[in-house]
């Protein structure tokens, strides 16, 4: 009798210790609880997808031209996780999907896969290095395939993190993979080439935030999940 009670507590108590890795719904199209923004920086378009509005802003040579209004941040912070979502791009959009990061200096303490309408963007703004070109870990290694689909369609996306390992897939296709315990110099990529970050990735924390840039161009997200590793 005492064991069928211990065997049928295991079951009961299973479902409850296996939560941590289920997946969770971080934007589902119907609301942004999950999520921290500036207000009116981001809403939920008609057809259920999070999108970006734009403000105008003066150069300091008196033109006009539109910026963004701010990332939008998880509420959580991840560590080690899969992520899927789908993504759009407006003509020469740049943006990019954050991840481990501090919301306070995203551009210094955090990573990010980039996003960015590669032909759309070069036409305005002339060539960009390929470690800056979409499906780049930014500015640390470039794709190594690009497999996204033109301007106006969907494309999916999955990250998957776990300790120093980093897998990039835009539409079922590995683009990228990188082991930054490999990254041991402030300002320096494995291959000798020049980065931007301060600090070694190696070095960075392997927790923190998920977030969305927007960065002068309107970019959609929708189908936003997580499963934590």
């Amino acid at each position: 009798m005492h064991r069928k009670f211990i065997s049928s507590m295991i079951v009961l108590l299973l479902p409850i210790s296996l939560l941590a890795d289920e997946t969770q719904i971080l934007f589902d199209g119907t609301t942004t609880d999950r999520w921290e923004f500036a207000k009116d920086a981001w809403f939920i378009d008609s057809d259920g997808s999070l999108t970006c509005r734009m403000q105008e802003a003066k150069s300091r040579n008196g033109t006009t031209r539109t910026r963004g209004m701010g990332y939008i941040w998880t509420r959580q912070t991840y560590a080690d996780f899969e992520l899927k979502l789908k993504y759009k791009l407006s003509k020469a959009a740049n943006s990019g999907v954050f991840y481990r990061s501090d919301p306070s200096d995203p551009v210094q303490k955090g990573f990010e896969i980039q996003l960015l309408d590669n032909e759309g963007f070069q036409a305005v703004k002339g060539p960009k290095d390929p470690k800056n070109l979409n499906g780049a870990l930014y500015d640390a290694q470039a794709a190594n395939a690009q497999t996204d689909k033109p301007v106006g369609q969907w494309n999916s996306l999955k990250l998957t993190c776990r300790g120093p390992m980093v897998t990039v897939e835009i539409n079922d296709v590995v683009v990228n993979e990188g082991n930054f315990d490999r990254w041991q110099t402030a300002g320096k990529n494995p291959d000798g080439s020049n980065n931007k970050f301060k600090t070694a990735l190696k070095e960075l924390p392997r927790t923190g935030k998920i977030g969305f840039q927007n960065h002068g161009q309107v970019v959609w997200i929708k189908g936003v999940s997580i499963k934590p590793l």
